[in-house]
């Protein structure tokens, strides 16, 4: 059996940053399942108009993930 490891925690902090300004994470949907994806020197421009585009919303309320 190969050896596991868990590569990334499970706490919030992870999914709140993101949550609190997606624009800083957000991609094009084309390359969404792109494990190799590198966000571009111009992710602070390309972000706030994909959010728009794809009209998302900020999602920090508890109940979001948490029913």
């Amino acid at each position: 059996m190969p050896l596991m490891y868990k590569v990334n925690t499970l706490f919030m902090n992870g999914c709140l940053e993101c949550h609190r300004d997606p624009a800083q994470f957000i991609r094009p949907r084309s390359e969404v399942f792109n494990i190799d994806y590198k966000y571009p020197p111009n992710q602070a421009e390309l972000g706030p108009q994909l959010v728009k585009e794809y009209h998302v919303q900020s999602l920090t309320d508890c109940v979001t993930c948490h029913r």
